[in-house]
């Protein structure tokens, strides 16, 4: 028994050594973040993100760090080492469909001795669109408040919606050519409405005040 662990152990240097998620996932167009941890003793050596290769070794580095420079970035690819907390973390920006699969999180060794790894799967995940339609834009008319389409706004103008905005019921499909609209000077009635009791409210103030 002591055997077979020994030639475990001679088998898999790296499998605990390095601990990193097995899966984490991503929107498509957005950034994932992976945080590998590693054993004390290993803060100087490089820390790497690659595709894996042969068993525990890579076939391609796609971002690793250095000896002196704990910080390193590759186009979309950057990874950071926290020597303190013993903690790489991977950052992945503008995923796209491509970057699903398996990669591999570890420590650059030696050249005579196997990486400390650690497999990793990414999936990637069609994102959800946070685009916010724009504000209605429109214009009074015959049949009330019309909204149209916010691509012909001019350029440069603003939304101004109404303070009241009332909705007037369209004509019947069935009415005559030509039939005026009872309800096209509604708001207006209904301003005159709140002006008047607007003056009512003053009026009455005006006699309270007097009186008193």
């Amino acid at each position: 028994m002591r055997l077979l662990l020994l030639l475990a152990w001679a088998l898999l240097p790296g499998c605990w050594a390095v601990k990193g998620p097995s899966t984490v996932r991503g929107f498509l167009g957005g950034s994932l973040s992976v945080n590998c941890t590693y054993q004390r003793g290993q803060e100087k050596k490089p820390k790497f993100w690659c595709q894996p290769g042969a068993v525990y070794a890579c076939a391609a580095d796609i971002v690793i760090t250095s000896v002196l420079w704990p910080r390193a970035r590759q186009d979309r690819f950057s990874i950071w080492d926290d020597r303190a907390r013993r903690v790489f973390t991977v950052t992945v920006e503008g995923l796209a469909e491509g970057d699903a699969g398996i990669y591999r999180c570890g420590v650059r060794t030696s050249k005579t001795e196997r990486d400390e790894s650690d497999d990793v799967e990414v999936i990637v995940s069609p994102g959800q669109s946070l685009h916010v339609p724009p504000r209605p834009y429109g214009t009074w008319g015959a049949g009330g408040w019309r909204e149209t389409r916010a691509a012909q706004r001019p350029a440069g103008t603003r939304c101004i919606c109404p303070l009241f905005a009332f909705a007037a019921p369209a004509l019947s499909p069935d009415a005559p050519r030509g039939t005026p609209d009872p309800f096209r000077y509604f708001p207006v009635l209904a301003g005159l409405e709140i002006l008047a009791m607007l003056a009512m409210s003053g009026a009455v103030l005006w006699v309270s005040l007097r009186g008193g």
